[in-house]
This record gives C-alpha cells, sequence and structure tokens, in this order.
C-alpha cells in the first residue's frame, strides 16, 4: 500500500464503489479521507454550488497527503488532478451499476448515507433504456415495488422476448418515441 501515493483522487460513475474503496483505502493507509458528496450537499440535497466546493477543496490539497473521493466539479478537476499522484477510475458494467444504485436507494431511503446526512436516497421511477434480458429480475423487483416506469428499446430488433410477458404498459421502442419527439 506504500507505493500507491500519499494524494490520491477515486472517481468513477455512480454506485461504482467510489466510498466504499476510499473508506477501505483510508483505513488501511491513514490518509485522511475527503469526501465529495459531504463537500457538495447540504442538508435536503441543496447543492452548495461551484465556487463553494471549489474553496473548500482548495484548502483540502493544501494538507501533505489525502484521498478525496467522488464527483470533481469541472472547475476543480484540473487542480485536484494536478495536485494527486494516483488517479483511481471505477468503471463497471452497467448492469452492477443499476443494481447497485437500487440496492443503495434501498439501504438508505429512510437513512442517508453518512457522508449525506439529511438527505435520505430517493427517485420516483426508473425508465430503463436497453433491449437486453439480462434486466429483467431487476424489472420485476421495480415493479413490485411500484418504481418502474418503462423500458425503451432501441427497436424492434434487439427487445429480448423477456419482457413481452409485462405487456406495452411497461415497454416502447426507441423508433416510436423518437417519432413523437420530432412531429
Amino acid at each position: 500500500m506504500k507505493n500507491i501515493g500519499s494524494k490520491i483522487v477515486i472517481v468513477g460513475v455512480s454506485a461504482s464503489g467510489k466510498s466504499t474503496l476510499s473508506r477501505k483505502l483510508a483505513e488501511k493507509t491513514n490518509l485522511p479521507l475527503v469526501l465529495m458528496d459531504e463537500l457538495m450537499w447540504s442538508p435536503g440535497w441543496e447543492y452548495v454550488g461551484d465556487e463553494k466546493i471549489l474553496e473548500l477543496l482548495l484548502e483540502e490539497i493544501k494538507k501533505e497527503n489525502w484521498i478525496i473521493e467522488g464527483y470533481i466539479t469541472k472547475e476543480a478537476r484540473s487542480v485536484i488532478f494536478e495536485k494527486a499522484d494516483t488517479i483511481i477510475y471505477l468503471d463497471y458494467s452497467p448492469y452492477l451499476l443499476v443494481w447497485r444504485y437500487v440496492k443503495r436507494f434501498l439501504q438508505h431511503r429512510k437513512n442517508p448515507r453518512p457522508e449525506l446526512q439529511g438527505s435520505p436516497e430517493k427517485f420516483n421511477q426508473i425508465i430503463l433504456v436497453s433491449g437486453d434480458g439480462d434486466y429483467k429480475m431487476l424489472v420485476d423487483f421495480l415493479i413490485e415495488e411500484k418504481k418502474f416506469k418503462k423500458i425503451l428499446f432501441p427497436n424492434r430488433k434487439f427487445a429480448s422476448s423477456l419482457y413481452k410477458s409485462l405487456g406495452r404498459k411497461y415497454f416502447a421502442y426507441l423508433e416510436e418515441s423518437k417519432n413523437k419527439i420530432e412531429n
């Protein structure tokens, strides 16, 4: 672990495990951890603003060592990346990410994540754009939870037959939606 650096940035797509990895890495290396969600959000999902985030990050990177985890605003990105000696980018399969996001929502819909005090996870409905049948179990679960709106298939050719049992209420084709938007 000593060769990993002392100024580490961990970024990646939503639900890729940035917070989990950064906490474990901070524990193993004894480096101070900066969670971007703590800096970016006030209770109730109130965004503090780009200027405030940049100001806070500039203070953090003055320190001798750190781990900064999460989405880094465009204004701060070049400054932070320039100071970092290690950048870790997490990129996983969309299937895994969707599952993790739903799992996180279910875990934290009443009790917010530690870095987001006063901001429980929330979403009303999911619209999934895919023709792949790999999401069928997740779709069934979300329908049961009354959180699923619709799956949009790219076209009729790439629509998994697994979804046909859902009925047209839960699926549509992008080619149809495109025509409605253009008209």
